[in-house]
């Protein structure tokens, strides 16, 4: 067994399809936690009686943790253990938090259906350890990948963590009508608990320590040892605050509040204007993910092509005109405006109907759009992390990005009974117009230089 476990294509830095497979896998694992709280649960919850503001209420709670993924990275960055690699003990520690948390929820579970307070702590738990775990990989990969592999290896990652909200999006809706929540939880912690496994038989680099216990030492590469607190801190403050740090910080905003809009509006919509059942919801819902997460594959290898920044503004651009043709056909069903208002569309929507068909195409291109988007801000958020604090740092960017959706979404609630499903349609892509346009001034190579001053500042 020690011969298999010590064979080199166990070891992350020496291959470049291990570490692009395993770190697809872990994003795989934060997807499943995805895939039940916030596919199949919301749905549940419409089906179930309860209100568009409560559902937007449960999505806003349960994602405070990705939210608040910053409190994390510092620690990450201040406390290793590095005989057994620079970030695998806190992969290890998180996964086995996520493991033990999904168990708990099918526990608690087994009396009968949890209620909306049951939903709300346990998807905010399991999130917590779901959202530490994916702080942990992403300073591994920003840590171990290479320059020229990240955005292929983004958009592997990317189809992990949606295969895996997909797929098990699909299950849970099947499992919570057929059985319940906790054969549901049940087996979402079988499937992470194999992942678990992968974390454990992988590591960083050679001669490194499986276990604490087993034989290994700290592999010889360049990390700072000692970085204190105050040390993480004064770093971060010299390069989150730069002019490209900014602008991708406010693109990601406005972005990631239309999420935080959507996460309630699409599911109550599919329950209450397209009557779609949990489960039809969750297996349509899975199987058009899946399908995203390969073109965002084989989206993956033009981006390091041709840039992230084109990408990311043509798909923002195409989600705009999604939406804005979803508000237009819905406007039109519900006779609030007439064809005449808005001429630029009239031909492409002339014959539509707020029919199951036409929303569920317009669903189709928005969750391939949604795809691209996510690989390519996480490919460009990547690329503007300076190595001294890339674990807090990245974690920042995508503790912002959730707590803006978290935002969106709370604000929403406040304001949800006063929106019809049209005005529902036109916010969402005045949301992403903003980010459109924010993105547009980003300029990477600016970003460069000014990360090279760090560094020759700290030498």
């Amino acid at each position: 067994m020690d011969h298999i476990l010590n064979r080199p294509w166990l070891i992350l830095s020496s291959y470049r399809w291990t570490r692009i497979s395993v770190f697809t896998t872990f994003y795989f694992a934060q997807g499943i936690p995805i895939g039940l709280f916030t596919v199949a649960m919301p749905i549940y919850l419409a089906n179930t009686d309860h209100s568009i503001q409560e559902i937007s209420v449960y999505g806003a709670t349960i994602g405070l943790p990705w939210a608040f993924k910053l409190i994390v990275g510092p620690f990450m960055d201040r406390f290793t253990f590095l005989p057994m690699g620079f970030r695998r003990p806190w992969v290890i520690t998180t996964q086995s938090g996520l493991v033990l948390s999904m168990f708990l929820f099918a526990l608690v579970s087994l009396p009968g259906a949890p209620s909306l307070l049951s939903l709300i702590a346990f998807g905010f738990l399991c999130n917590v350890f779901s959202a530490s775990q994916d702080v942990a990989t992403d300073g591994m990969a920003i840590d171990i990948l290479h320059d020229d592999e990240r955005g292929k290896a983004n958009a592997f990652m990317a189809f992990g963590q949606t295969m895996g909200f997909s797929s098990f999006g699909a299950v849970s809706g099947y499992l919570l009508v057929a059985f319940n929540v906790a054969t549901t939880a049940a087996v979402a912690t079988m499937v992470i608990g194999l992942i678990w496994l992968v974390a454990i038989v992988t590591r960083e680099r050679p001669g490194e320590k499986m276990l604490p216990w087993t034989p290994g030492k700290t592999a010889e590469v360049a990390h700072r040892r000692d970085p204190t607190f105050m040390s993480i801190f004064q770093d971060l403050l010299k390069v989150v605050f730069l002019p490209m740090s900014l602008i991708l910080v406010f693109m990601e905003l406005f972005y990631r509040m239309r999420d935080g809009v959507a996460l309630a509006v699409i599911p109550k919509y599919a329950s209450d204007v397209l009557s779609i059942s949990t489960d039809e919801y969750s297996y349509f819902v899975g199987i058009v993910g899946i399908v995203s997460a390969v073109i965002g594959v084989m989206v993956g290898p033009f981006i390091d092509k041709f840039g992230a920044k084109r990408f990311v503004i043509l798909a923002l651009s195409a989600g705009v005109v999604v939406h804005l043709i979803a508000w237009f056909i819905q406007a039109t069903g519900e006779a609030t405006v007439t064809a005449s208002c808005i001429d630029a569309f009239a031909w492409a929507c002339l014959n539509l109907k707020p029919t199951l068909t036409t929303m569920a195409t317009l669903y189709v291109v928005l969750s391939i759009v949604g795809q691209v988007i996510f690989v390519t801000t996480i490919a460009i958020f990547m690329t503007i992390c300076w190595q001294q604090v890339s674990a807090t740092q990245f974690a920042i960017y995508m503790s912002l990005a959730n707590l803006s959706r978290t935002v969106g979404g709370a604000l929403f609630a406040i304001v949800a009974e006063y929106l019809d499903w049209s005005l529902n349609f036109l916010l969402m892509a005045v949301l992403l117009g903003i980010a459109t346009i924010i993105v547009s001034f980003f300029n990477p190579q600016s970003h460069r230089e000014q990360l090279a001053k760090l560094d020759n500042a700290e030498t």
